[in-house]
């Protein structure tokens, strides 16, 4: 061991630049000075710092400058004690360390003997004299006891100030990836934060959080919203840290059980509106948790050396999930269709196509019934699948005829497990492994496990894995050593598993088709108004993992705590997709209604075109499974320097190096040559073609899907001043690198064949069910071309492209704050925070497109001259562009060969460096610590955060010099809440025996009015802004309104009607906006939110607690509605400015809970 350890330091020192590493700890540190009576500084004094729960002791001593430092330490209560001979021993109990605390504990020695004592008990002051960094500890009191909507405690995190939650509001337990992962911290970008499980990184390359522990192994949750050290990186915002219960000397524990049911619960918010119940569910949660020393016994005694804990919990969700379809009746499906009627009641009369006249009219069927020697055999198989109807359904046209009683099944069960091993005072180990899978099937239409059954959600699986190992080992009192390596993996699989591997062949389909396919399934058949047969999900999974490995180590040299760090990281993205690989096959009414030419309300069905086997549409996926990875490096120097007794310095700097994403097999787009000559250019006369497509490890092109970017040094610096020993003043500046997780587009890699169903413009059918495909060149599934083209792939196609030149995005952080220590274990804090995020990425949906002097071109009467575009004119690439019949004809519309690359359909442009945000706020905290059974936190923020994340329009984006794009003026952000007010606590009510109310009361009083805890979260803000509609507004004036229309309208839709009262339509093509995407007046409604829950304590003996808890999350019932979009922002529908109808946060929900601890 001591060769390996002296290389690992070997390794640490030549990549810190000399000195010693502390890279993302998530530990605690004391530190402080030991004087004589008359402020000498001791030599020598012995220190020893004593985890109490353990017994288990580290010792280090104090230097020429009477400093000493002990890092490392797991947070919980200690105590300290310092002796040197000559002077009194001194001992400082009551010691509460929080995770990544830097707490000072000064001594001053008494002279006298070592056999005698001097012990302080009073607590460490909260202020933060070591560190300029800001955070937000949620104590496990809180953790415990605050009701949450999932047992997720990045709930809790949410309202830490500074703390914005983005998305819904509605999934949040500790599986739901999505609503862990958005938010956004002090102005950052949403989910550019880093998130730490025992210091090892818990997110996916993109952000997204992995795993969320079991609440009862957290022992602290921190949020740090300000870093001013250089051992974190990869963050725009912040860093939430989480760390988890070891096991002590003493056996500890607790068994816990919830109970959830539709009955205790609010009904959703648009169902009360139509007078719609409730839907029935039920969900119980349950699980336990132990710890405790390793004891063999006469065999192995592992109190204070060797500890573990276990935890387990279980989520089973049974809800109904009920819906309602359209089958088609017992004697359509046999072809007889004479009873068929549309919805006003009128015979619906079936046509057949393959007699369709040259003006497109149809010959009908004698007796509006199909003879059974036109039926499909597929057809006929395939309905057999499905049921029939259960219902009369509504109409004549029986819609919603079949009332499937789907049920919601869905189970999580959670592990975890942990061991501590410290064998000597110098090293100490742990080793950590989670999980969490979990599994859910919804909405099953068939029931049971039919091959056909159409649902994509059967099931879906989720798991995210933690595994984490340190050691750390004390080299000499100035000296500690570190390593931690870990691994986070996330694994999703969804889509059908029911038709997986079904082999098409047994429906009838063609063996020429049939062998061509990638994998089987069963097929999918859309049939317009009635229900699909066959999922439009095969299972697709993905696996996703990041594998850190740190060695650290910590030096203290006179008044400097001298750190530096080294950490790696890879990033691995696996992930299949084979979408419908045994194909598509869509059935509309066109081809058995009376004209081919036009549809009519009496003719024509679907079930009579799927009967006759004749598709409408039809695909089959040819899809590659991606393999991506990318590596992370990155090394620090940290100089915590203790100027005097009052002031302390933290210095540092942080190099980091992301290398951008690869694909294992090169399969993958990078970028567009713009300014490189096409290869069509010596083809054509008149124009000067430029463009073409550049691919990963092809014609001489990087691997990657961007250029590397390696100059990205990160300054950082924060001073902390103690004017009295009540009031702290801090503040600091960093520079920060963002991550990045963006590949590049797998164009040509994957293939989508399209059937040509028709052949004469779809006056009738050209292929059969048997094989849509058999007139194809050879029968054959277009095969993927892949890179084999070079440059000159895909012309006449869209493409999506990466802007190659990408340097990463950055943040510059700033804080000034103020705290102040009150009586009452309180601490007040006020402070002004800063965030300038530059160069984060923006997607240009289309660069190709008519320069902006060409737009607007209008006639003599001021309308926009769509002729003028239109205009058919000789075509230089006639001939050239086969597969877009636009471009290649003899003649082409004028407004393509005015587009830059006439030759490519879209250029869409992912990445281009051009964003830019700025945050300022101020901030105001009031923090009560855990004494005498209360604990709270309270903040209030004022903050406002302006971005330029869009052009106006597309033509603003300058392709040679993106620095030069004109932006969007400054306006609101997505993210921008000006006021947030939160508050969080746990109240034990002071009433029972022992309790300063009815101290004295008898066993029978203190069973009914003692032992009760009141716990909350509230959270008040103002609402979200929203996006314009791209469209131009017809009458000016501010589109603000002062509260709800009657219609949930959020905008003043009138001023989008012109002067003849009409609503205005969208902009032409050939118009360009003018202004901006939001405006920071017109928002959503605030968010407004109460959890509570009352809590029963009944003491059973001294060391066992039942505790029965009544917990309500949005206990006030208040609906949330997500922002417009879809046709809310079309100015043409009527749903224009208006939120959506649907509640976005849960309506009231009680739990019933018990909890026995030990």
């Amino acid at each position: 061991m001591q060769n390996v350890l002296t290389r690992l330091v070997a390794l640490t020192l030549l990549s810190g630049f000399g000195v010693a590493s502390y890279g993302q700890d998530v530990r605690a540190t004391v530190t402080g000075q030991v004087s004589d009576p008359s402020g000498a500084p001791i030599l020598g004094a012995t220190i020893t710092v004593t985890d109490v729960s353990r017994n288990a002791s580290v010792t280090t001593e104090t230097n020429a400058s009477g400093i000493y430092v002990t890092p490392y330490l797991v947070p919980g209560t200690y105590t300290l004690t310092a002796e040197v001979e000559g002077f009194k021993r001194f001992v400082r109990e009551n010691i509460e360390l929080q995770a990544q605390d830097r707490t000072r504990v000064d001594v001053v020695l008494e002279l006298g003997q070592v056999t005698d004592s001097v012990t302080v008990t009073d607590s460490v002051s909260q202020l933060e004299t070591e560190t300029a960094s800001r955070s937000q500890v949620i104590n496990s009191e809180m953790m415990k006891n605050i009701p949450t909507q999932g047992r997720n405690p990045f709930q809790l995190a949410w309202s830490a100030p500074g703390v914005i939650k983005q998305g819904r509001w509605r999934y949040l337990r500790s599986f739901d990836r999505a609503g862990m992962s958005n938010f956004s911290v002090n102005g950052g970008r949403n989910k550019e934060n880093e998130v730490l499980i025992d210091g090892i990184s818990n997110v996916r390359g993109n952000r997204d959080v992995i795993q969320s522990p079991t609440m009862e192994t957290v022992q602290e949750f921190k949020i740090i919203t300000n870093i001013y050290d250089a051992q974190y990186g990869r963050t725009g915002g912040g860093v939430v840290s989480i760390v988890t219960r070891g096991g002590s000397n003493q056996l500890h524990g607790n068994l816990f059980e919830y109970f959830q049911s539709e009955e205790l619960n609010a009904n959703q918010s648009e169902l009360n509106r139509v007078g719609t119940p409730k839907p029935p569910m039920n969900i119980n949660t349950y699980g336990f948790t132990a710890s405790g020393p390793v004891v063999i016994p006469k065999v192995f005694d592992g109190r204070n050396k060797l500890f573990w804990l276990i935890s387990y919990e279980a989520m089973k969700q049974r809800s109904a999930d009920p819906g309602a379809a359209t089958f088609p009746l017992q004697e359509w499906r046999q072809g007889d269709f004479s009873t068929l009627q549309n919805t006003a009641g009128l015979p619906v009369t079936i046509y057949d196509p393959l007699t369709t006249a040259a003006d497109g009219t149809r010959t009908p069927f004698l007796n509006n019934q199909l003879p059974q020697s036109r039926m499909d055999p597929i057809s006929i198989q395939a309905l057999s699948y499905m049921p029939g109807p259960n219902s009369p359904g509504s109409g004549p046209a029986h819609f919603n005829n079949y009332i499937y009683p789907s049920r919601w099944v869905a189970d999580m069960d959670q592990w975890s497990g942990r061991m501590d091993f410290q064998p000597t005072d110098k090293n100490r180990f742990y080793f950590r492994y989670g999980q969490n899978p979990f599994s859910e099937y919804r909405a099953l239409v068939w029931g049971g496990s039919n091959v056909a059954e159409p649902t994509g959600n059967a099931p879906l699986n989720r798991n995210g894995r933690t595994l984490t190992f340190d050691w750390t080992s004390t080299l000499s009192p100035s000296a500690t050593f570190n390593l931690r390596t870990g691994l986070a993996r996330w694994e999703e699989s969804s889509g059908n598993s029911f038709g997986a591997n079904y082999d098409p062949r047994q429906l009838g389909f063609a063996d020429a088709l049939v062998s061509q396919f990638t994998q089987y399934q069963f097929p999918r058949f859309e049939l317009g108004t009635y229900q699909a047969i066959g999922s439009s999900s095969l299972r697709n999974s993905g696996a996703y993992d990041t594998y850190t490995i740190q060695p650290n180590l910590s030096l203290v040299h006179g008044r400097h705590f001298i750190k530096t760090g080294v950490e790696l990281r890879r990033y691995n993205r696996n992930t299949q997709n084979p979408g419908l690989a045994s194909g598509l096959y869509q059935f509309d009414r066109d081809w058995t209604q009376a004209l081919a030419t036009q549809a009519t309300a009496n003719s024509g069905n679907e079930i009579a075109t799927f009967l006759l086997g004749f598709p409408t549409a039809a695909y089959v996926d040819q899809n590659i499974n991606p393999s991506l990875t990318n590596n992370y490096y990155a090394t620090f120097v940290q100089d915590d320097w203790k100027v005097s007794s009052r002031l302390t310095i933290n210095a540092g700097v942080r190099w980091d190096y992301e290398a951008p994403l690869r694909e294992r097999y090169n399969r993958m787009l990078r970028g567009f040559g713009f300014d490189q000559p096409s290869p069509l250019n010596n083809s054509v006369s008149g124009l000067n073609l430029m463009g073409g497509i550049y691919f990963a490890g092809v014609d001489g092109q990087p691997v990657t899907a961007f250029n590397p970017d390696k100059n990205n040094f990160q300054p950082r610096i924060g001073a902390a001043y103690r004017v009295t020993n009540k009031w702290v003043v801090r503040g600091g500046y960093g520079l920060y690198y963002l991550g990045q997780d963006e590949s590049g587009s797998n164009q040509g890699f994957s293939q989508r064949t399209n059937a040509i169903v028709s052949q004469d413009g779809n006056f009738t059918p050209a292929v059969h069910l048997q094989n849509a495909f058999a007139n194809l060149p050879g029968g054959r599934l277009i095969a993927p071309i892949g890179s084999s083209e070079g440059f000159g792939s895909f012309i006449g196609q869209n493409v999506t492209v990466n802007y190659l030149d990408r340097p990463l995005p950055y943040s510059h952080q700033f804080s000034f704050d103020i705290e102040r220590e009150l009586p009452g274990g309180l601490l007040a804090e006020v402070a002004y925070v800063a965030n300038l995020t530059r160069k984060f990425p923006v997607s240009i949906s289309n660069v190709n497109v008519i320069p902006s002097a060409e737009m607007g071109r209008r006639t003599a009467t001021g309308a926009i001259d769509t002729a003028y575009y239109n205009e058919q004119i000789p075509n230089p690439m006639a001939g050239l562009i086969p597969n877009n019949a636009s471009l290649n004809g003899n003649t082409i519309a004028r407004q393509f060969l005015l587009r830059p690359y006439p030759q490519y359909g879209n250029i869409q442009l992912q990445n281009a460096p051009i964003g830019r945000q700025r945050y300022d706020s101020a901030q105001f905290k009031l923090t009560k610590r855990y004494a005498n059974g209360l604990t709270f936190l309270a903040s209030y923020v004022i903050g406002k955060t302006l971005e330029q994340a869009n052009v106006y329009n597309n033509q603003d984006f300058v392709i040679g010099d993106a620095a030069a794009t004109r932006l969007e003026r400054r306006s609101a952000a997505e993210i921008d809440i000006p006021q947030k007010f939160s508050l969080t606590g746990v109240w034990e009510l002071p009433v029972g025996k022992g309790k300063a109310f009815g101290g004295d009361m008898n066993r029978a009083a203190d069973l009914l009015l003692g032992g009760w805890q009141l716990n909350w979260n509230v959270t008040y803000s103002k609402g979200w802004t929203v996006n314009y509609p791209n469209a131009l507004q017809a009458v000016t004036g501010s589109a603000k309104l002062d509260g709800l229309g009657p219609n949930y309208e959020i905008w003043d839709t009138s001023l989008w009607n012109g002067p003849d009262g009409k609503r205005v339509s969208a902009l032409s093509p050939f118009e360009l906006r003018t202004f901006q995407s939001r405006f920071g007046d017109v928002r959503t409604p605030g968010y407004q939110n109460w959890d509570a829950s009352l809590a029963k304590f009944f003491e059973i003996n001294e060391r066992v607690r039942l505790q029965f808890r009544f917990e309500m999350v949005n206990a006030l019932n208040h609906p949330w509605f997500s922002n417009p979009s879809g046709s809310a922002t079309n100015v043409s529908s009527a749903q224009f400015g208006t939120l959506q109808p649907t509640q976005d946060n849960l309506p009231r929900f009680i739990k019933l809970g018990l909890n026995l601890r030990w």
